[in-house]
């Protein structure tokens, strides 16, 4: 697949991953041939496999119906989910979510990449690798952000990193990891430096991340609580207090917001996100500090800027 992904590329189907844009003094990292060499197909709205680090890794790509050039790029990460319950993860929270409607509207492509399973107490579930530094999981978002740039053309300055509970936490590992890379993040329920039984060590620990990322950090609340029912193990609202001020500390740009609804994605929280998403672009100051929180209707009444 190597060859045919450097040829879709020279066809004029997307670009050459050698051919990299510069804006202004920002010029963002070069994506690099996928580990594997391989690509999924993504001309498409589907779910299919791909191989990443030598894994078959599983994808849900949604890219809109009327495709332009230099699209954003929008990871969704999902949350910790029973691989009974729920066997196909990403296509559940793509429809759940309306992404194939936020892919049209915004002329934007989301990928949504399924996590490895997790066995903890006798239980299996689908989970991020949020314990350590590089994994195959980091190189799954480089393969797909490089095959996406050599399939789609997407703009590499429009890389965002969004995810939710569990896919949230990765998302501080990605944008710990990959800060060079990303537009801004969102994060629903997520957080970081959290300490839970079975782990020998924090899970999502924070370290500075090499370039400022623009955040959106969202939780639901005295009731944004894993797994419930009476017992607690992760407590999103503290975990993403954590996060925030770490963030803070750090000089990033913090958009704080509580919904108070629990351990769920509201719509208005979606909106929110979404709109975050389409705000941004790499190395450019984020318009929502510049016009401030009264002037945005999915934001105004249960968002602060934090540090205010």
């Amino acid at each position: 697949m190597g060859s045919i992904f450097f040829l879709l590329a020279v066809l004029g189907c997307g670009k050459d991953i050698n051919d990299v844009p510069e804006e202004g003094d920002s010029l963002v990292p070069t994506p690099e041939e996928p580990s594997s060499g391989d690509c999924p197909d993504m001309t498409q709205s589907h779910t299919t496999s791909f191989t990443s680090s030598g894994q078959d890794r599983t994808v849900t790509i949604v890219v809109p119906d009327e495709p332009v050039d230099n699209m954003p790029l929008v990871f969704f990460f999902h949350g910790l989910l029973d691989t009974v319950s729920t066997p196909n993860p990403t296509q559940y929270m793509a429809n759940a979510l309306g992404l194939q409607a936020f892919a049209n509207e915004e002329r934007a492509v989301i990928v949504l990449p399924q996590s490895g399973v997790l066995e903890r107490m006798g239980y299996e579930f689908f989970m991020w690798d949020i314990e350590d530094g590089e994994s195959p999981d980091l190189t799954l978002f480089d393969d797909l952000r490089s095959c996406a740039y050599s399939d789609l053309g997407i703009d590499l300055f429009q890389v965002h990193s969004m995810g939710f509970s569990g896919g949230a936490l990765f998302s501080t590992v990605v944008a710990r990891e990959r800060s060079p890379m990303l537009a801004s993040m969102v994060e629903m329920s997520g957080g970081s430096d959290i300490s839970m039984l079975t782990f020998d060590e924090p899970l999502s620990t924070y370290t500075t991340p090499e370039n400022p990322v623009p955040a959106l950090l969202i939780s639901g609340g005295s009731d944004d609580q894993w797994p419930g029912n009476g017992a607690t193990l992760v407590h999103f609202s503290s975990a993403t207090d954590t996060l925030q001020d770490k963030l803070v500390e750090d000089g990033h740009f913090v958009v704080r917001c509580e919904h108070n609804q629990g351990h769920t994605v509201p719509y208005t929280a979606s909106l929110a996100a979404r709109q975050w998403v389409t705000s941004h672009k790499l190395g450019e100051p984020s318009p929502i500090e510049a016009s401030g929180i009264d002037n945005l209707e999915n934001y105004s009444d249960w968002c602060v800027i934090s540090g205010e």
